[in-house]
């Protein structure tokens, strides 16, 4: 019914989508938070949503002996009997404690049916069958689960449930007035109760089966073949009066660890008012677990041979900016080897994103079909960053804020300070960071299920996290 299919969407919508940060995550890293508005959206859509694609909903059959004065006893049926249109008028949505209820009030149903009745006397036999359509109203619903947390996973379990209709309206196409008053008669209530229990009894299996499926929820989601995040549920979901609220682990682990999150430290930040349907906290552990993770799987290691227009690079290049080179290997082909050599230090405060990256960059040529190496320099990196939306997408760009750089080993003889100075930032500026960046725009997927669209983002800087705060479209 519509009710269950709207229920079962809120809690898958909480899932993958106020207080504070720290109340709802319990040892979590992000916080997924659904607002007032975004609740009425996701319920209005799918009551629209439903409506076209769960009815017509077919109802048991229905059987009775009725005694009609003048006539006698007639066994009478009602079979075929299908609800295949529903109107709401008025729908709402709670939360509080740890339930959602969900409640339509005032509702109209169609119902569509056929019906038959049989009288046998001593020396003959009567038997008719036609169609009739009942006007269900006043059709109204309730139910409330309980979302709890346990073992890494959501449960769900419904507390109530609760269907009832105020009246209906038979008409009988064909058949005697007296078959009319007859079928009121034995199945108005009946036809009501038996409404009332489907529906209901609908509701309960939804649940269950809504339960299994979050039982299946895995527990790490795949990034690529190295590099995975932790995707265990931490807690229970905080949910007031105006909103929902669930925390997960969210850290970065090597793929295949099964839900062990990376050692660190946990920081913690107060979310502002979320002023959009949706928002998503996440704290700076999060990038620092991820740093941590590529820097173990030796994935923070990048070979230039190529300029970002395409062409390769050349010791003619370099005449000007390091001209010992040129003398001493001219006009070969040249490679940039450039190695993270400790995991960067990723640090959020109120005005942006910093972070501190130690980076070794060798200088090779190729000469006479060997590769020599050259030069190695030892460059400290401050960085700031910029989190950016592409799709539905967290995505981010690095600039440069300065640099230190110091010649570990040379074979070009003792180069001056400005010489390494301008090595370095040209090196920097148009090939390793224009490379690293390339690469962050791709971004890493946000919690959202498919069919959704992100709109009117807005990224909010706090102490230690980042919060996206976003309005939600369908489609």
């Amino acid at each position: 019914m519509i009710l269950t299919e709207v229920i079962t969407f809120l809690a898958l919508f909480v899932l993958s989508t106020s207080p504070s940060l720290a109340q709802a995550k319990d040892g979590g890293h992000v916080s997924l938070l659904v607002s007032e508005t975004g609740l009425e959206l996701a319920k209005d859509f799918l009551i629209h949503k439903m409506i076209s694609t769960t009815l017509p909903l077919q109802l048991p059959e229905i059987e009775k002996k009725v005694k009609i004065p003048l006539i006698g006893k007639v066994r009478m049926g009602l079979s075929n009997i299908k609800i295949y249109a529903v109107d709401v008028h008025s729908s709402r949505v709670e939360t509080g404690g740890d339930g959602i209820v969900l409640s339509v009030s005032g509702a109209t149903a169609d119902v569509s049916m056929d019906w038959s009745y049989a009288y046998k006397a001593s020396f003959f036999h009567i038997a008719d069958h036609g169609v009739a359509s009942v006007k269900v109203k006043g059709m109204d619903l309730r139910s409330s689960v309980s979302l709890v947390g346990e073992n890494g996973s959501l449960k769900i379990a419904s507390r109530d449930s609760d269907c009832k209709v105020k009246s209906i309206g038979i008409h009988i196409n064909g058949g005697a007035s007296w078959l009319y008053q007859g079928v009121v008669d034995a199945f108005e209530k009946k036809i009501i109760s038996t409404v009332e229990e489907t529906v209901s009894n609908k509701i309960l299996e939804k649940m269950k089966k809504l339960d299994a499926k979050l039982q299946s929820l895995p527990k790490e989601g795949k990034i690529d073949d190295d590099v995975a995040v932790n995707l265990t549920f931490t807690g229970s979901p905080v949910l007031d009066d105006s909103s929902v609220e669930v925390g997960i682990n969210g850290l970065f682990m090597a793929n295949g660890d099964g839900g062990k999150k990376v050692s660190g430290s946990i920081s913690s930040f107060s979310t502002p008012r979320v002023k959009r349907m949706v928002g998503i906290s996440i704290e700076e552990e999060v990038f620092n677990s991820a740093t941590l993770v590529y820097f173990i799987a030796k994935r923070m290691h990048v070979d230039i041979q190529e300029t970002k227009n395409g062409s390769t690079l050349s010791t003619s290049d370099w005449k000007l900016i390091l001209p010992e080179l040129y003398k001493q290997y001219p006009n070969v082909k040249m490679m940039l080897n450039m190695t993270v050599t400790s995991p960067p230090a990723v640090n959020i405060r109120k005005n942006g994103i910093d972070a501190i990256i130690d980076l070794e960059i060798s200088i090779d040529v190729q000469n006479s079909g060997a590769v020599l190496s050259v030069a190695r320099i030892s460059v400290v990196l401050d960085v700031g960053g910029t989190a950016e939306i592409a799709e539905n997408n967290l995505a981010g760009s690095l600039r440069l804020k300065g640099f230190n750089a110091t010649m570990t080993w040379s074979k070009l003889g003792d180069l001056q300070a400005n010489y390494i100075q301008d090595v370095v930032s040209t090196i920097l500026e148009s090939l390793f960071l224009p490379y690293v960046n390339t690469r962050l725009k791709r971004g890493f997927p946000l919690p959202f299920t498919h069919g959704f669209k992100i709109k009117n983002t807005e990224i909010v800087y706090v102490e230690n996290g980042v919060m996206v705060c976003s309005d939600v479209a369908f489609g």
